[in-house]
């Protein structure tokens, strides 16, 4: 509980340090960051947030992936409804909310909350090192980094998941024991190599987002590789650094490290939280539009 504590106080002061920061960039630097985006265009930034809602289609996919590998037959149009029903919970400092409103909404379907717990922990394991792995196999395609280095990455991550689906029965059983409730069948190897795919096309996806997002409101062309393969590296790193919530900071400034950025780059990086945000009340939206009119119908 002290950890906890001592954790929860420690994202205050990040988060406080990030605004403090994001604050004295746009008050020295706002010349410099009108510059970079003086040229932006409202179309081209809404077909972003619209194509941005696409982003949910594989997440889904893991999801109903991980469900049914362990006998439960969800929906795949139920688990996105849900997913993007619960979208507004990652905003919750914690970072475990939005699986666990996922699963209070799946709950509702019959899908038992160990399950969801399963399906949300998987995602929590194998999403991190998936972007860093994907994004090391693109710096390596773009001459950032040694191809030895991608090599040990991709094999060691192979290696986990042939082997790695024992050590979350054992997790998962003692989990459910603690709680009394039953364990969960585990996904087989094979089952988690099939979501790692899945994952990989996310991490590809998102990354290809990132960078069309840097082609609308930056002023330059970019290389696909190195900008998607940064992405995935930096974002990995803040998904790891527990004192920053979502990342928020860290992964502004590992991104801006790798490419060899200045600080004026930061907030222009920062801003595409802002294209998710706004892909996350929007489907929100249309989610609970959806619900409600489903439940008028019936």
């Amino acid at each position: 509980m002290n950890s906890l504590r001592r954790l929860g106080s420690l994202r205050a002061l990040w988060l406080a340090l990030v605004v403090t920061l994001a604050l004295w960039l746009a008050t020295t630097r706002w010349s410099a960051m009108a510059g970079l985006v003086g040229d932006l265009r409202p179309l081209p930034l809404a077909l972003l947030i619209g194509a941005s809602c696409l982003l949910l289609v594989p997440n889904a996919v893991f999801w109903t992936l991980a469900l049914r590998s362990m006998g439960q037959q969800p929906r795949y149009t139920t688990v996105l409804v849900v997913s993007a029903r619960a979208l507004l919970t990652r905003y919750v400092p914690g970072g475990i909310w939005y699986a666990a409103g996922r699963g209070t909404l799946l709950r509702r379907h019959g899908i038992p909350m160990a399950a969801s717990a399963t399906a949300g922990g998987l995602e929590l394991a194998l999403g991190a090192p998936m972007a860093v792995v994907v994004g090391m196999v693109l710096l390596a395609v773009a001459g950032e980094l040694a191809a030895w280095v991608a090599v040990v990455a991709v094999t060691a991550l192979l290696v986990g998941l042939t082997v790695g689906g024992s050590l979350i029965d054992r997790l998962m059983t003692r989990w459910a024991r603690r709680n009394g409730d039953e364990a969960p069948s585990i996904p087989r190897s094979a089952t988690l190599l099939k979501l790692a795919a899945v994952l990989v096309g996310y991490w590809l996806a998102i990354g290809t987002l990132f960078w069309a997002y840097l082609e609308v409101v930056g002023p330059t062309a970019l290389q696909w590789s190195r900008t998607v393969g940064a992405f995935g590296v930096s974002w990995g790193i803040g998904f790891f650094t527990l004192f920053a919530p979502q990342g928020i900071g860290v992964f502004e400034g590992a991104l801006v490290t790798v490419l060899d950025w200045g600080t004026d780059a930061v907030l222009l990086v920062a801003g595409f939280r802002a294209v998710l945000l706004a892909r996350d009340l929007l489907l929100t939206v249309v989610a609970e539009l959806l619900v409600r009119r489903g439940r008028d119908e019936s």
